[in-house]
């Protein structure tokens, strides 16, 4: 059973000097980021317990967070004295997760279930703030689906499943935290989007503009949360070594262009959330190359992206649905 456990001691904090620091530089193991009274830098106010990771937040959610980018998150951000909530789909592969994570010291506690079904993001958000909210919201939660054959139109059910897993869930979760980090008077919310949402792709267009959808979400979002304690981080990656990447069969089996290994994902997302960055884009040279086709004639721009179409394994489109144990924290 997925039930939280007790962790052992927790770091202890450095003293700050008097001045903020000015070069941030890479984050790596085992460096911290001293802050000074007052400094918020994307968390709370006042000198806060520091990680690894130079992050001050000590109780973190993420909607996602059994495999992919939100799983290799969460075991990046698992340490002694932090709290992480974990809500996926699936059990069993949340479970193992959950399990990695103690094993790192963290205090864990998790969801198995859908987040987009109705109500569903707002009572797990409730069941983890009882004595106060998240500091750090993570929404990574996703599905991708698309062309299942070259000539093929995507199956409805499809693209209804993939705009209300990847748009209306992760708005309501984002949604209900909100409320409750404005509540508190601080937090940060980071939503997980993707470079699709700057170039729709053709074989996987409800994706791409689910992705647009949650990307203008954001900024909305961002704006009307400005000046009450509380930050939205956009992140906007092109292809991550996860199960999405394997779900895409490209002409001739050739590999995606500049995919990034999914730890290296969530080096430089930690990194963003660190230097309280509103928005990032990665790999930069992938969005300088959208920028550049995107200046290019539509028939010019089509031709060269001829040899980058590709078909989707859409595979299940809901969770496995054999009985199974509670994943409750």
């Amino acid at each position: 059973m997925c039930v939280a456990t007790s962790t052992g001691k927790r770091a202890s904090v450095q003293p700050s000097p008097p001045w903020p620091i000015a070069s941030w530089g890479p984050i790596r193991r085992g460096s911290s980021i001293r802050c000074r009274p007052g400094w918020r830098g994307g968390g709370p106010w006042g000198c806060r317990w520091m990680s690894e990771h130079g992050l001050p937040y000590r109780k973190i959610a993420i909607a996602g967070g059994s495999r992919g980018i939100g799983a290799a998150l969460a075991r990046a951000l698992a340490a002694p004295g932090r709290q992480i909530a974990l809500a996926a789909r699936v059990a069993g592969q949340l479970e193992r997760t959950a399990q990695d994570l103690r094993r790192r010291g963290a205090e864990v506690s998790c969801r198995a279930g859908d987040l987009s079904r109705p109500g569903a993001a707002a009572d797990w958000l409730q069941a983890i703030s009882r004595d106060n909210p998240p500091e750090l919201l993570i929404i990574a939660m996703g599905l991708f689906g698309g062309r299942p054959a070259a000539g093929q139109p995507v199956p409805e059910a499809v693209s209804r499943r993939v705009i209300e897993v990847n748009l209306t869930g992760a708005i309501a979760l984002a949604e209900a935290a909100a409320v409750r980090m404005r509540q508190a008077g601080q937090g940060r919310i980071v939503l997980i989007s993707s470079l699709a949402a700057r170039d729709p792709l053709p074989d996987a267009a409800a994706y791409s503009a689910a992705k647009a959808g949650l990307s203008n979400y954001a900024a909305a979002l961002r704006t009307e949360l400005a000046g009450s304690g509380v930050s939205v981080l956009l992140v906007e990656p092109g292809h991550v070594e996860t199960r999405q990447a394997a779900q895409q069969v490209t002409q001739e089996a050739k590999p995606l262009p500049m995919i990034v290994p999914v730890e290296q994902a969530a080096e430089r997302i930690l990194r963003a959330v660190a230097r309280g960055r509103s928005r990032l884009v990665f790999p930069r040279r992938a969005a300088l190359a959208l920028a550049l086709l995107n200046a290019l004639p539509r028939r010019w721009r089509a031709a060269l992206m001829r040899d980058q179409r590709f078909t989707v394994d859409n595979g299940p489109l809901q969770p496995e649905e054999a009985p199974r144990p509670p994943c409750n924290g």
